[in-house]
């Protein structure tokens, strides 16, 4: 069993191990994967995102059935702990969707040390098509006239840019990747801003690569429903001109204002619940140094209130 970096430009030999939007996040400019391979077969994938010297972020863990039980999974984790001790970043993160495979993920997570982190409220993943039958979109493309105060990306100062970020950052607001750092990631005519006196006010940036969408950053200051309703409505009415049906797209709650904004927007259209667990990452030599024991590293009081039950025996 080998583990290899996998280019962007070999993920189609591994793309019998994940679905289309897992697959779709190598797109963006701070993700990365690495496969486990046995002669000429896919063992095992991992996907990983980049949070500056904070965080590695495991988005996707999966191993092919035939090949359980070799040591795919424990090189593929061993390699993630290596590169992200080479990167210095203060821990691992994963996310853990709520699908038959939680329990085993969320398991064998802990094992190597994680523990709970958060729950993000909700997430979306959907296709053009879906989204322009909604209500509000259909609403929105029956507008004449542009939405006011909505500019396109294209049209705003890359430094006016980067001070809407810090804003948006010091209010809390979780952004994918360095959007001002990654200007040229981002779609100049999808991604819109809300500028009042010239000031940007709030931001929907979108990074589109081929027919995989990811909302980079979503931002209104003090969360106005009304500047989110804005830009939404903006760059639904710029997606008309530029999306095909079969377009996916994949939209991440980050707080429970925003979640309860799309949920109502995205009515109809089912979601399901992010669960994000953590480990430091010197966790993998603490993990060779003794057995790990699932009863002493699983604390129910740190289990979200919903979606399992608490674990009660341990495994070495």
């Amino acid at each position: 069993m080998e583990i290899v970096k996998v280019k962007r430009e070999e993920i189609i030999y591994f793309s019998g191990l994940a679905p289309v939007e897992a697959l779709g996040i190598l797109t963006l400019p701070n993700a990365a994967a690495i496969g486990a391979v046995e002669g000429k077969d896919a063992a095992g994938l991992l996907i990983f995102t980049r949070q500056g010297k904070e965080s590695i972020t495991i988005e996707w863990l999966y191993v092919d059935e035939k090949f359980r039980g070799m040591g795919a999974g424990s090189m593929l984790m061993e390699k993630i702990f290596d590169i992200a001790e080479k990167l210095r970043v203060k821990r691992v993160c994963a996310r853990l969707n709520q699908d038959e495979n939680f329990e085993a993920c969320q398991l064998y997570l802990i094992q190597w040390g994680f523990s709970w982190m958060q729950t993000l409220p909700g997430e979306w993943n959907l296709t053009a098509k879906e989204l322009f039958s909604l209500p509000f979109a259909r609403k929105v493309l029956k507008m004449d006239a542009d939405v006011p105060d909505i500019l396109p990306l294209s049209e705003i100062n890359k430094k006016d840019l980067a001070k809407a970020v810090k804003e948006a950052e010091k209010e809390g607001t979780s952004i994918l990747y360095d959007v001002a750092g990654d200007y040229k990631s981002l779609d100049p005519n999808m991604s819109v801003v809300y500028s009042k006196g010239g000031k940007i006010c709030g931001m929907f940036l979108i990074h589109r690569k081929g027919g995989i969408l990811y909302p980079a950053a979503l931002w209104a200051k003090d969360m106005d429903q009304a500047i989110i309703s804005a830009l939404f409505a903006g760059c639904l009415k710029s997606g008309s001109k530029n999306l095909k049906d079969k377009d996916t797209i994949r939209i991440t709650a980050t707080s429970t204002g925003l979640y309860d904004f799309e949920k109502k927007l995205l009515s109809g259209i089912s979601e399901k619940t992010v669960y994000m667990m953590q480990a430091p990452s010197d966790m993998l030599k603490k993990a060779e140094q003794e057995p790990v024991s699932i009863k002493d590293l699983f604390m129910p009081k740190d289990i979200p209130t919903s979606g399992f039950a608490a674990v009660d025996f341990e495994v070495r």
